[in-house]
């Protein structure tokens, strides 16, 4: 499949395409879209009929350019002669930066790279890898890997489950996120944070900006200086937080059991359950609240 379309008045590019491994990245020239397909490591013969089999076509409406496809596993035979026979098919699809594109593979993977338009992506029972992205980006799947990263002045609403959750390298990005059984790290962070984990890990490296983060039924872990309010909360889970032994905080914690480092200057009040008051002279508010958790705040060392 190899085909061309002008861009010219088209705003928005939608792809549904089942079991596929779509990569969307700009083409060369400003005004042109090109969908190519491949099936790697078939055949010219197995590749075509594969494709006969999935019926992918394009459909041009209005300002908009739909690219469809169709399932290929219907059943347990048909799960049979996956077995022995390629049945992935790759779309690289090449649109200009600033067209926004929805894109949706059941059971596949999204990839998208460099581009600037508004990116809807949706992969459920698949992964989505998001690289240099400078608009807006949604994204919902589950089962596989998220990862997004190299990312600038973007903003990021996610939910994902049951799969590993990375996003790294994010500048003048807002990040919001809904998590469920999926371990998440999120790190190197310019931008605010608004986070929600159930059922996994979360943690957080080296986030500059406000950042609001909650986790329930596994353990959260903060190392940085934060520059912004923060707030921590773990339920039913250990809070670790690790902080410059010089940084100037305004310290809230609680917990099942507390512990401060005395390597930090503090100023303030102790209880077993709660210590509350200035590191290092005060700065901005840093809150950490473990439910039925111990909450710790450690003086940071290495990376």
């Amino acid at each position: 499949m190899d085909a061309a379309f002008k861009a010219g008045a088209l705003e928005t590019l939608l792809l549904d395409v089942p079991e596929a491994h779509l990569r969307l990245q700009p083409h060369d020239e400003a005004d042109r879209i090109q969908v190519r397909g491949a099936v790697p490591g078939a055949d010219a013969d197995t590749a075509r009929r594969l494709f006969d089999r999935k019926e992918i076509s394009t459909h041009q409406s209005g300002d908009r350019l739909h690219v469809f496809g169709r399932r290929v596993s219907e059943g347990i035979s048909d799960w049979r002669k996956r077995l022995s026979r390629p049945t992935a098919v790759r779309l690289d699809v090449f649109l200009p930066p600033s067209l926004d594109v929805t894109a949706q593979a059941f059971g596949g993977t999204v990839e998208s790279s460099d581009l600037a338009g508004s990116v809807d992506l949706t992969a459920p029972g698949g992964s989505v890898c998001a690289t240099g992205l400078t608009g807006p980006l949604r994204v919902r799947g589950s089962g596989g890997d998220l990862t997004v990263q190299d990312s600038t002045d973007a903003a990021l609403t996610a939910q994902w489950a049951a799969g590993t959750v990375r996003l790294e390298r994010l500048q003048n990005t807002s990040v919001t996120l809904q998590a469920r059984s999926s371990p998440t790290t999120v790190e190197d962070l310019n931008g605010s944070a608004d986070l929600s984990v159930h059922g996994a890990a979360l943690t957080l490296r080296h986030l500059t900006g406000p950042c609001k983060a909650q986790v329930r039924g596994g353990a959260l872990t903060y190392r940085g200086a934060p520059t912004e309010n923060t707030i921590l909360r773990a339920v039913g889970g250990a809070l670790h937080t690790h902080l410059p032994h010089d940084h100037a905080a305004g310290l809230l914690l609680t917990g099942a059991q507390v512990a401060l480092d005395d390597d930090f200057a503090f100023e303030g009040e102790r209880t077993a359950h709660r210590i509350e008051g200035r590191l290092n002279g005060g700065g901005v508010a840093f809150e950490g609240r473990a439910v039925q958790g111990a909450a710790q705040c450690r003086a940071l060392s290495g990376a």
